[in-house]
């Protein structure tokens, strides 16, 4: 006696297409039905009745890639590009797996502040990827990003001028860590900075921010 074909104990597709309209429209009706009672939370799905039945319902929330979440999978929740705004920072405090570093409070301090030493190669290429849209390519403030409509507060600043080249290792250090010149004066005061420039001491690692030292230090100062 043969084994009987699997495909013949599932339902064909029909049946399964009209199983699950059924089912939505089984779901949207409580919806209704909730909804009439007050007891609907269209943006998180969350319903009851009578206060002791408590079920999820299709959500209809403002943001995400669908517009109607039937399902509450992790892959049908909103979320978040690299580089998409708005950035999720980690909390004030924690401390990296690396280990904690000296956080300085005042620009005095970032200044005196001696390099451990960097590796300008790498420098070259981590500003190609995190610095070049905004400095340029040049370091002259002339990134991509001015060829569009900008109102992101400070201009990008142009670091081949005076006070960029006689900064000290320390000072370039603590203008990457903090977010720029404007970004540390207002940051280290804990105040919010208009600075678009990000803290890069929350991005890149200590070494990593060392090494764009010394990347800056022979370009700005380069014949």
């Amino acid at each position: 006696m043969g084994l009987p074909d699997l495909k013949s104990l599932l339902p064909n597709r029909l049946t399964r297409r009209r199983t699950s309209s059924k089912l939505l429209l089984l779901l949207f009706g409580l919806a209704a039905f909730a909804s009439i009672l007050g007891c609907y939370n269209s943006r998180t799905g969350d319903a009851s009745i009578g206060g002791a039945i408590n079920f999820k319902l299709p959500a209809f929330p403002e943001t995400g890639s669908n517009a109607v979440q039937v399902f509450t999978e992790m892959h049908y929740q909103p979320s978040y590009r690299a580089q998409e705004v708005p950035r999720r920072l980690p909390p004030d405090g924690s401390v990296p797996t690396i280990g904690a570093e000296v956080v300085y409070a005042s620009m005095d301090e970032y200044k005196k502040v001696v390099s451990p030493g960097g590796d300008a190669q790498n420098g070259r290429s981590l500003y190609d990827i995190n610095c070049q849209v905004c400095h340029g390519s040049k370091l002259d403030g002339k990134g991509k990003i001015t060829e569009f409509a900008y109102s992101g507060g400070p201009l990008p600043a142009d670091l081949n001028v005076e006070v960029t080249r006689t900064a000290t290792a320390g000072e370039l250090f603590g203008f990457i860590s903090c977010g720029g010149r404007q970004g540390c004066a207002m940051r280290l005061l804990g105040r919010p900075s208009a600075s678009p420039m990000p803290e890069f001491r929350r991005l890149l690692s200590e070494q990593e921010r060392w090494d764009l030292v010394a990347y800056l230090e022979g370009a700005i100062n380069a014949p």
